[in-house]
């Protein structure tokens, strides 16, 4: 008796386990490292023309980017020139790393993509003017408008300790 008893209360941990780690994955399949189908609010993107060359400059409190782009059907060239603010380049002399994103996103700001634009940086390299950019482009079909994200760190030296550092980010996705 004492060994069924033994075997029921192994049977029951072995199926409570499988049922908790089950529970566990199918809750991991929802994270995502791209946000497809999240929102960005219409204050944070601009809309694409259908076609021909279209020039533009989009700020944050970090950044200004002038950007041209020519879009042709789903294709659209993009270039740009990034100038970082003045309350990084005036208080830090390195720019660890940076990278812009394009969130293509459909006539109601529903995300479509992430594409990756540009990564610039380098852990002890002095900051040395403006980050360009030049990308073609696949849009996903419905593409109405593009929002920015980025990421980047800048510090006063090469060292996480000496200087000090600051960590900028702008996510428009929710």
């Amino acid at each position: 008796m004492k060994n069924v008893g033994e075997a029921l209360a192994t049977w029951c941990w072995k199926v409570s386990s499988l049922i908790l780690i089950s529970v566990i994955l199918s809750g991991c399949q929802s994270a995502s490292l791209k946000p497809i189908g999240h929102m960005v609010p219409e204050n944070k993107w601009f809309f694409l023309s259908q076609s021909g060359d279209q020039s533009g400059t989009w700020k944050s409190e970090d950044l200004i980017l002038d950007y041209k782009y020519d879009r042709y059907q789903s294709q659209l060239n993009i270039s740009g020139v990034i100038h970082f603010a003045g309350r990084i380049i005036n208080s830090f002399t390195i720019i660890q790393y940076f990278h812009l994103d394009a969130i293509p996103v459909n006539a109601q700001g529903k995300v479509l993509d992430m594409i990756s634009l540009t990564t610039a940086g380098d852990l002890n390299a002095v900051y040395d003017g403006p980050v360009e950019f030049n990308k073609i482009l696949t849009l996903p079909p419905d593409t109405a408008a593009i929002a920015f994200s980025y990421r980047g760190r800048a510090s006063g030296s090469g060292s996480y300790f000496e200087g000090g550092f600051m960590d900028f980010w702008e996510y428009p996705v929710y």
